[in-house]
């Protein structure tokens, strides 16, 4: 059972302890410091008050008549009403195996009487703190898992509005074909406005699946992270609460970049992009794209960069470019092993600008090489490594944008080489741009 802490009041602390005057005590003292105190002589009270109106933390004398402290604290825990409440053993006994045993029955801290005040006024803000952050992170995990049963609801609205579409396309292709058998030009028309939908069609498919398929491997490790440290997380250490976050975030932004390049690719396919030219450094723009690799990713790859200084100033759209560089790179980083160099070189001519990039990777399978700028196409030999293979017909169709060319050069096991070709005249005249 869970409820937020009254910010009224710095908590709500229920103190159990057979003395009256070490109730009045830590009552006394616990008031003056803002906390909400309520008071219990005998042990075996303790479950019904806290079942009834849960306390925020419980401060538990450890030697009571009838039922002492170890045995009220395995009572609270066993209930699922009070077991999340954080127990604090108060004892004169300073034995290692009592120690031991509050621990072993569930207790979250122990502390020797006599006491300092200061002492247990940390220990107290220090569990309360703790309670705060693990409804926090209960709270952000309920969420995400709504707005990820969100999504899915989404997608499969998608789905049967995606198959209502074609069923609907198929019974008015049939009509029309009936109806219309003369009108040859109509038809032809017709025909082509099916084509299209039938490749929208195809492609919102491809795009349910992939999505589905990708986002298992971040959800679960969101789901696992979050599970930690929902579970743990007292028990944790900084750096690997830390790493637990940093975990959620990149699966977050691997969801994120995985949607990008969902969108991009549909505006590619059915919008009309305007080209907006500026002038580029292709080294400045060249370490963005690096930068971004390797925060993104768990690459580290080595990029030994070359550029002729006549050529390094274009007048180019940056967003293009900056695909057409992200993706063929990160390609190259992904497909080679650590910590092989990847070349890259930017030269040029009065006629064309040349980007040429070489890694010693896996290489690509001869008899695929016609495929790899297929939407979603992945070669046989790169199914076990992360991707939805979009990167190289995304930067295709930018080249494409830029009345340029790419070429893919590969060898199995050998190595790659892309060659991106864009014309000089595309970038504002021939030669350099200032």
């Amino acid at each position: 059972m869970t409820r937020d802490i009254d910010h009224s009041c710095k908590g709500d602390i229920l103190v159990v302890d057979d003395r009256a005057d070490n109730l009045r005590l830590l009552a006394t003292m616990l008031s003056e410091q803002g906390y909400k105190v309520r008071k219990i002589l005998k042990g075996e009270l303790t479950l019904e008050v806290a079942q009834i109106n849960p306390p925020d933390l419980i401060l538990l004398d450890v030697r009571m008549p009838k039922i002492n402290g170890f045995e009220v604290c395995q009572q609270l825990k066993a209930d699922h009403h009070t077991e999340s409440i954080p127990i604090i053993f108060l004892s004169a006994s300073d034995e290692p195996l009592d120690k031991v045993k509050a621990f072993r029955v569930g207790g979250e801290d122990f502390i020797t009487k006599p006491f300092e005040i200061t002492e247990v006024l940390a220990r107290i803000g220090h569990q309360l703190k703790l309670v705060r952050l693990k409804r926090q992170l209960r709270a952000q995990n309920q969420q995400l898992q709504a707005e990820v049963a969100e999504q899915l609801k989404a997608e499969a609205a998608l789905q049967q509005a995606n198959d209502e579409l074609e069923a609907r396309v198929s019974q008015r292709t049939l009509e029309l074909t009936q109806a219309n058998q003369y009108q040859q030009q109509l038809g032809q028309q017709l025909q082509q406005s099916l084509a299209q939908e039938q490749k929208l069609s195809q492609l919102k498919s491809q795009i349910i699946t992939t999505i589905a398929h990708e986002y298992r491997t971040p959800m679960s490790i969101i789901s696992s992270s979050i599970g930690m440290l929902e579970d743990y997380g007292d028990r944790l250490t900084d750096h690997l609460r830390n790493k637990h976050f940093g975990r959620v975030q990149k699966a977050m932004q691997r969801m994120t970049d995985l949607t990008d390049e969902v969108i991009f690719l549909n505006q590619l396919e059915f919008e009309t992009l305007e080209i907006q030219r500026e002038t580029v450094s292709f080294q400045e723009l060249i370490d963005s794209v690096s930068t971004q690799i390797k925060s993104s990713s768990e690459l580290c790859p080595t990029f030994q960069v070359e550029i002729d200084p006549a050529c390094d100033r274009q007048l180019i759209d940056r967003r293009l470019m900056t695909k057409i560089l992200l993706n063929v790179l990160h390609n190259a980083a992904k497909f080679s092993p650590d910590p092989s160099p990847i070349t890259v070189q930017v030269c040029c001519t009065p006629e064309q600008l040349c980007i040429i990039v070489e890694d010693t990777g896996m290489g690509i399978p001869e008899q695929e090489l016609a495929r790899v700028f297929e939407s979603f196409y992945r070669a046989q030999n790169a199914e076990n490594i992360q991707g939805i293979g979009l990167g190289l017909t995304i930067a295709l169709k930018c080249t494409h944008l830029l009345n340029g060319q790419i070429n893919i050069e590969s060898q199995l096991d050998l190595g790659t080489r892309v060659k991106v070709s864009l014309p000089m005249h595309a970038m504002a005249g021939f030669g350099n741009a200032s």
